[in-house]
């Protein structure tokens, strides 16, 4: 009984407590990092080519997004993760939100487990603070309430965590227990959940699975799981197939909107961990029906190699975004033009392209370097941290 009277009195707490002291506080440091302008260069140099290329993603069933007006709340985007893959799906559909959208209406800031953005080897190609200056907000409650107290941006949000990217091909669209943070938001701010399915995102890096006990093992190195599958040995060879994405083409279909205060009879001090656990778990329940029919529709065929080989002939001078290796080269190229000024794109990758980046950034050698290149890496990424902590 005690017991239950502690829970009720900690969400009573939750619920009748103010988030805008903490957002005037805390949103100066996430904003720290963040770059629109690094965000639209990105987006549109070096994303949108890889989109048009490789994942061509497709919005389904979005219609008219609902703009937000700055003194509105939030809506909070929510959807699946995919499994044991590096979330190119999340920068995808970005990109999308951004094409179709614009910036200032379609840019949804994302929750990212903290394990991704505050570690650099889990930064695409150790690309220092990519997330962050991407936007990405590491995944604490106090960021939380503080995104749901700013007045510019939707908030992208994946329930499932860090379970949810490594639960194995062998589970692949089936959702795993979702943490009821953002319906607590959601109740809190009356703010509209915006379901949608990723769809074929699983086969970006496929019949790669999940073993607990290695998993805990990579914790130590700030790795949050280990995909084990059919590129797992190329790995140890080419340190850069560790972000390899194959060509999955990627949809994002529009689910529903859900408004949880409605599915609640009671006012908002009274509310307990049961109550959020059943309408969460109701939510999921949602989730998972439509996930299921978009899968039926959109992932039958999730490589449609045809469409493949028509763009291939179709951008036909942008193959270099289609061969992998080059992708370490391109995203720290751009990365590099960015701060010094040269906003062109980048029409081939040649030797003098190469050779002035390994001038400027030795450390992407180590990418190419069979298993002698993964201690550099390591090194490297250490190195950073332990200046980041001092």
């Amino acid at each position: 009984m005690t017991k239950n009277k502690e829970i009720t009195y900690s969400l009573r707490r939750f619920f009748t407590s103010s988030g805008e002291k903490i957002a005037k506080e805390n949103l100066h440091k996430l904003n720290r990092n963040f770059s629109p302008s690094y965000t639209k260069f990105i987006l549109e140099e070096l994303i949108k080519p890889i989109n048009e290329t490789w994942f061509r993603s497709e919005m389904v069933g979005w219609g008219e997004y609902p703009h937000r007006q700055k003194s509105d709340k939030p809506y909070l985007l929510v959807t699946n993760h995919s499994g044991m893959a590096f979330p190119w799906d999340a920068i995808t559909f970005s990109y999308k939100l951004y094409e179709r959208f614009g910036f200032a209406q379609g840019v949804a800031r994302a929750l990212i487990a903290p394990a991704l953005t505050d570690n650099l080897f889990m930064n695409p190609f150790l690309i220092a603070s990519l997330w962050k200056r991407f936007g990405g907000v590491p995944a604490t409650f106090t960021n939380f309430e503080t995104m749901m107290n700013q007045a510019e941006h939707n908030v992208l949000v994946y329930p499932e965590g860090v379970e949810g990217i490594g639960k194995g091909f062998n589970r692949r669209y089936q959702l795993q227990e979702m943490r009821n943070t953002f319906v607590r938001m959601s109740l809190k701010y009356k703010c509209e959940i915006i379901t949608f399915s990723t769809v074929n995102a699983e086969y970006i890096n496929p019949f790669a699975y999940s073993w607990p006990w290695l998993n805990k093992q990579a914790r130590i190195l700030g790795i949050p799981f280990v995909p084990v599958g059919i590129t797992t040995l190329l790995v140890f060879f080419q340190p850069w197939m560790f972000y390899i994405a194959l060509p999955a083409k990627l949809y994002f279909v529009f689910g529903r909107k859900i408004r949880p205060w409605e599915m609640i009879d009671k006012p908002l001090k009274e509310i307990t961990n049961s109550d959020l656990r059943n309408i969460t778990t109701y939510i999921r329940k949602q989730m998972q029906e439509d996930l299921n029919e978009a899968r039926r529709k959109y992932g039958k065929n999730p490589y449609r190699f045809g469409s493949l080989f028509r763009e291939a002939i179709k951008n036909r001078r942008k193959l270099h975004y289609f061969m992998l290796m080059n992708w370490p080269f391109l995203f720290s190229e751009y990365d590099r033009r960015y701060y010094s000024g040269n906003t062109k794109s980048i029409h081939d990758i040649n030797i003098f392209t190469i050779l002035k980046l390994i001038i400027n950034k030795p450390i992407i050698l180590a990418f190419f370097i069979p298993i002698f290149g993964w201690p550099i890496i390591f090194l490297r990424s250490s190195w950073v941290a332990k200046q980041k902590s001092k």
